[in-house]
């Protein structure tokens, strides 16, 4: 893959009616979205990175390994005890059954914070910070497209529940009663409504797709198991799995790519068909540290050139690299103010970020109050 030139910075500024247009005018045409583990964190910080290495560390801990085992764990203890992150620590795993005991207890820990609030958002006791934007821009879509793409690396399932309790249709593929396989055609079916049309005195039936979400949730989730050799779902068993039932989770490191593979036709096919159909992005809280996705974002928003938006708390490494190859990417993110807080406004291609102080634009609950109005 050639290398993207670095943007050129120019000295014009961003007015804030030129910024508050471009958002509105983004959210008219369709995007597809990415949502990473901020949207998740925004409701409870033990979805995050962070909170999941602290319970490995522990649970880890507590099992007996084997010599080889124990080896590769110590390696992983180290790098995380020098700086690195949960991602990289991992890539000293290469033990099979010990990459199958991270992803179960990280499975089970996810599964647990995610017990918390799955009946709340399906009741709409609680909100999930993303709901209303998601509505929002379901609504509005199309007639003759009404499937919003989403990508999720996020095992948990707070998308799913909030859906329901919204009552947001959605489809991630798969069909059946209390455990599932996936069959995508079958399920788009299932999103179907039929309505009687008369015309010059005589009546037909049309049949219409109803506007929803299709969810691709690229590194499994806590209701997807591997049953009687192949991959299936079950929310009946995501909370607590029965004995011997395998999770599909790939965890973070590089074993992840190779478990991919394994499962690639059901969990990336249909997301990756997306992505070359889509010209517009909507990133929320997203980091940008996956290195398949970051091969299609590079070609899409670098090579081709299209337009996305990046919605999220904290600037990193990789995403100002992003945006200084980017030639249509704009990103929301969080200013720190010794005064109090507020919202920077960047764009590609410009030096100087707009500074919006008292917003907190880069949450995403707040950004679709104060751009989308709902």
């Amino acid at each position: 893959m050639s290398i993207a030139p670095l943007v050129q910075l120019n000295t014009e500024t961003i007015s804030r009616e030129v910024a508050l247009d471009w958002l509105r005018g983004f959210f008219r045409e369709k995007s597809l979205l990415l949502i990473g583990s901020g949207v998740s964190c925004a409701l409870d910080l033990r979805f995050g990175m962070s909170a999941l290495r602290d319970a490995l560390l522990e649970s880890i801990a507590r099992v007996n390994l084997t010599l080889q085992q124990s080896r590769e764990w110590s390696a992983v203890v180290e790098a995380l005890n020098k700086g690195d992150d949960l991602e990289n620590s991992l890539n000293c795993v290469s033990d099979d059954d010990l990459i199958d005991l991270i992803a179960e207890h990280t499975g089970n820990f996810v599964a647990s914070v995610d017990s918390e609030y799955g009946y709340s958002l399906a009741t709409e006791s609680r909100a999930w910070p993303a709901t209303r934007l998601l509505k929002r821009i379901v609504e509005g879509l199309p007639e003759g497209d009404p499937a919003l793409h989403i990508i999720t690396p996020n095992y948990d399932t707070l998308l799913e529940h909030s859906c329901c309790g919204s009552g947001i249709p959605f489809t991630n593929g798969f069909t059946g009663n209390i455990v599932r396989t996936i069959d995508w055609p079958a399920a788009q079916l299932a999103l179907g409504h039929t309505s009687r049309i008369v015309r010059r005195g005589h009546s037909s039936t049309v049949f219409h797709t109803k506007k929803h979400i299709c969810l691709h949730k690229m590194h499994g989730s806590l209701s997807y198991f591997f049953c009687n050799n192949q991959l299936v779902e079950s929310y009946a068993w995501m909370w607590n799995p029965p004995a011997g039932i395998k999770r599909v989770i790939i965890t973070p490191g590089m074993a992840k790519y190779e478990l991919l593979q394994r499962f690639r036709r059901e969990l990336q096919s249909r997301a990756d068909v997306a992505i070359e159909n889509e010209n517009q992005f909507l990133f929320l809280g997203y980091g940008f540290n996956d290195k398949h996705l970051e091969e299609y974002i590079s070609r899409k928003l670098v090579q081709q050139g299209c337009k996305g938006l990046i919605i999220t708390r904290d600037r990193n490494e990789r995403i100002t690299s992003l945006m200084s190859k980017a030639r249509q990417l704009w990103l929301v993110s969080k200013a720190d103010l010794e005064c109090g807080y507020g919202t920077l406004i960047s764009r590609s291609g410009v030096a100087d970020p707009l500074l919006i102080p008292g917003k907190n634009l880069w949450n995403v609950e707040e950004f679709t109050t104060e751009i989308i109005g709902a």
